[in-house]
């Protein structure tokens, strides 16, 4: 039985045949924050489904391994989320890089945040230029922390998230990006998840979409 039940096809339009929403399939190196991310916004006809690691298996080989497994049709989108936090460290950066490759090879996408999610969180209050200090996750939090007055990834508050506040953090995060060399391992902090979610708004139907992420298109 699969992990996750599509719901019923819920719209007709005209003689149209009727399609399934387009569903999203993010696994995560994380436990707590891109799910409960992810899980708060509803935009029709788009269904996102999160996969986090919930036994501690967070490198990105397991990260791929429960992506692969995961049941999914063929129009489906497959998305790994990564922190390289640790992970591009030593001995680290090779298998990491190999994950990559692989996820690659197989039809699958990687959004990177270096150093960690808490990146792409913080974009949507600051400018790129308040984060390009950052060295490691810890620091990142801290900043985002003292940012928001206080920040609980167990339990996100996602009043401090909204999505009027998406495009924004798309657009400081791409600025941000094209600023960075190293492709798969940044040479500075970055966030990729605004390719995700502009690939979300690119699969909506643009009647649908909500006018807060009109910009993406």
């Amino acid at each position: 039985m699969s992990l996750f039940e599509r719901k019923p096809r819920p719209l007709k339009r005209g003689e149209e045949t009727l399609r399934d929403d387009r569903l999203f399939i993010i696994a995560c190196d994380d436990t707590y924050a891109p799910k409960q991310y992810f899980d708060s916004f509803s935009i029709p006809r788009i269904q996102i489904h999160v996969v986090p690691t919930i036994d501690g298996t967070s490198a990105a080989p397991h990260v791929l391994d429960r992506l692969s497994k995961f049941d999914h049709e063929d129009d489906d989108e497959l998305w790994m989320l990564l922190d390289t936090d640790h992970c591009t460290r030593d001995n680290h950066i090779g298998t990491f890089l190999g994950a990559i490759g692989e996820a690659k090879q197989k039809g699958m996408n990687v959004a990177l945040s270096k150093p960690s999610f808490e990146l792409w969180l913080l974009l949507h209050h600051v400018d790129g230029s308040a984060v390009t200090g950052l060295r490691n996750a810890a620091a990142t939090e801290q900043l985002l922390r003292d940012t928001l007055g206080r920040y609980n990834k167990t339990r996100l508050d996602m009043a401090k998230f909204p999505l009027s506040t998406v495009a924004t953090a798309c657009a400081r995060a791409e600025r941000l990006d094209q600023s960075v060399d190293g492709g798969d391992n940044p040479t500075g902090p970055t966030t990729r998840v605004y390719q995700l979610w502009k690939a979300i708004a690119s699969k909506a139907l643009p009647s649908q979409l909500p006018a807060e992420l009109r910009p993406l298109l």
